[in-house]
């Protein structure tokens, strides 16, 4: 049987064969799809052996209400590519069409943005003899979810190698958890997150939903993806998780929404998301003419053309039904920078939206090494909770590493620990009311409420230091003026 380190060794090996020949961005794109190809083959034939023991056919076996979630047609089967000798890319094609067209769900994921033409026979025979030699059939893996945890490996281990380049976003695992956990999720919610990047967020909001495989559940996952990459990446991933009810739409999120009912924003439960940090030039006054004529998103004021942060808030804040919550993550500027900026964030305190802010260590992230904040919006908040804002302080609480620094367990415990109990905690966190935050210009600086033992010890010591270095400046002036004296030198 095959464990989860075999299974990443194996598929991330297959690297070596595409190195040289295929740009590093462009890695994923075969690796994954392959994967899934795969995995979707190996489902279907172990499904249609048990079937064709009980039914006795291989024909009663496809009209059966076991048969398999996706149809593998004859010559998309990996039986059929093993088969492919010559002119193996336009046979790919050829396949790969056959089966999204036998399976709508499948639409775009093998065939919108690779050309699998472009690659050479050889690069691509290799490939399939590559992945040839992994059976992902259920009964061949060591736990029913080992897809969805080496996909979820692959994608880090992506997101590492092309930190300095293009890649499609994705939020550390780590952090994924602790933002879903902060939402508490529920297996009869509807979650959304509108900047789907990989779909690490949704796949944690599964994984920590209870017997979330359970087709009788009244759950499912929204999505929106900026470009055709991250929206195919997205689906990979659910689809490796095993996760089938999920709707990901492809667009730009701010300018062109695309989840809406009735041309109305869809209403969720939860919302989840973490958006790229401070976008300039975000296509403000289009958006903005859009959205007075339909969407009204920006209740509190129109975000500057040069931060996006607040239009991200701002949407989300729309987004949410009347019971709603949402944790997004954004950049520390979100919560002191003046202007525009500051009339909105006063309207979202003053109508008791801002639930908690937890400040992030440095280096959590791939692609920068700027600390995070975790924004929790609640509108409908406990009672002992309206009015007041928890501020968190978990800057110093990591495992350093040179490349990225992590989220440790404990960490996390901490974390929700305080965020549960909602009280203050020396050094670490503050309960601030409304009034408060009213008279300091509605400032959300975490460090003007929570100070550091750290810091404080620290602060304690200049302090000490510079009344030291006074007494001494005293002693050697004193001295310096009787040498002057001495020397008939007036002052």
């Amino acid at each position: 049987m095959i464990t989860l380190e075999q299974l990443v060794d194996e598929v991330w090996s297959a690297v070596y064969i595409l190195r040289d020949n295929v740009n590093i961005i462009d890695y994923k794109n075969y690796l994954l799809r392959l994967l899934l190809l795969k995995r979707l083959s190996d489902l279907f034939e172990e499904k249609n052996e048990k079937i064709k023991q009980k039914a006795g056919s291989q024909d009663l076996s496809l009209n059966s209400l076991n048969k398999p979630r996706f149809f593998i047609p004859k010559g998309a089967r990996w039986s059929d590519l093993q088969s492919l000798e010559k002119n193996i890319g336009a046979g790919l094609d050829e396949a790969l069409t056959v089966l999204e067209i036998a399976n709508p769900e499948l639409r775009g994921i093998f065939t919108d943005t690779d050309n699998w033409r472009q690659v050479s026979d050889e690069l691509l025979l290799k490939l399939i003899q590559h992945f040839s030699t992994l059976n992902l059939q259920n009964s061949n893996l060591v736990e029913p979810n080992l897809l969805g945890y080496a996909c979820e490996d692959l994608i880090e281990k992506f997101a590492l190698s092309e930190a300095k380049t293009n890649g499609v976003s994705t939020t550390p695992r780590q952090v994924a958890k602790l933002m879903v956990r902060l939402i508490e999720p529920r297996e009869e919610m509807h979650i959304c997150d509108p900047v789907c990047g990989t779909g690490s967020l949704l796949v944690e909001y599964a994984n920590q939903t209870e017997n979330y495989k359970d087709s009788s559940r009244n759950m499912l996952l929204y999505g929106q993806a900026l470009n055709k990459e991250s929206w195919i990446i997205t689906r990979i991933n659910l689809l490796l998780h095993d996760i089938f009810d999920f709707d990901i739409r492809l667009g730009d999120t701010l300018n062109d929404p695309e989840l809406l009912q009735d041309g109305e924003l869809m209403r969720f439960d939860r919302v989840v998301a973490n958006p790229p940090f401070s976008i300039r030039n975000w296509g403000r006054d289009g958006i903005i003419n859009l959205d007075k004529r339909r969407y009204n998103r920006f209740y509190y004021g129109t975000p500057p053309k040069n931060n996006s942060d607040y239009a991200f808030i701002q949407h989300i804040l729309a987004s949410l039904k009347e019971t709603g919550r949402a944790v997004v993550l954004v950049s520390h500027g979100t919560l002191f920078r003046r202007g525009a900026e500051a009339q909105i964030r006063e309207g979202i305190i003053r109508d008791d939206l801002i639930e908690a802010v937890i400040g992030l260590a440095p280096k959590l992230f791939f692609t920068t090494s700027v600390p995070g904040v975790i924004l929790v919006l609640n509108k409908d908040k406990e009672k002992d909770r309206r009015k007041r804002i928890l501020l968190v302080d978990a800057s110093h609480e990591y495992q350093a590493d040179k490349s990225q620094n992590h989220l440790r367990d404990e960490d996390l415990k901490h974390i929700i620990s305080v965020y549960h109990n909602f009280q203050d905690e020396e050094g670490y966190a503050k309960v601030v009311s409304c009034e408060e935050l009213a008279a300091d210009d509605y400032t959300l600086n975490i460090e003007r409420y929570v100070t550091s033992p750290k810091l404080k010890v620290d602060l304690e010591a200049e302090i000490s230091k510079l009344s030291k270095l006074k007494a001494e400046r005293t002693r050697v002036e004193s001295e310096m003026n009787e040498y002057l004296q001495a020397l008939g030198i007036k002052i």
